[in-house]
């Protein structure tokens, strides 16, 4: 998230630059108004990922024999529990 925040405020603070001719001034409205929906699209993408992820927690330093059904069966004490992913190499054996 502080990366997302750091992107946003870059992207807040960038200004679109003008000239006094009549041409460049409609060219830099349509400039702005671009950066706005780029903004408010990457505001929408940040918004989706934080609630898709509001629920999910990553546990490192498992045992190699760990099966989900053990940690299901742990993380129940604390709560339901939807979805047990163990990334395992293509041999089946666990990450870790």
């Amino acid at each position: 998230t502080d990366m997302s925040q750091k992107m946003m405020q870059q992207m807040m603070n960038q200004t679109p630059v003008t000239t006094a001719s009549s041409t460049s001034t409609s060219q830099s409205s349509s400039a702005a108004t671009t950066g706005e929906s780029k903004l408010a699209k990457y505001q929408k993408l940040v918004r989706r990922k934080q609630k898709d992820n509001a629920n999910v927690v990553f546990v490192g330093g498992l045992r190699k024999t760990t099966e989900e059904d053990r940690v299901c069966a742990h993380f129940a004490k604390f709560g339901q529990v939807e979805d047990v992913d163990i990334k395992r190499l293509p041999d089946g054996t666990s990450r870790g």
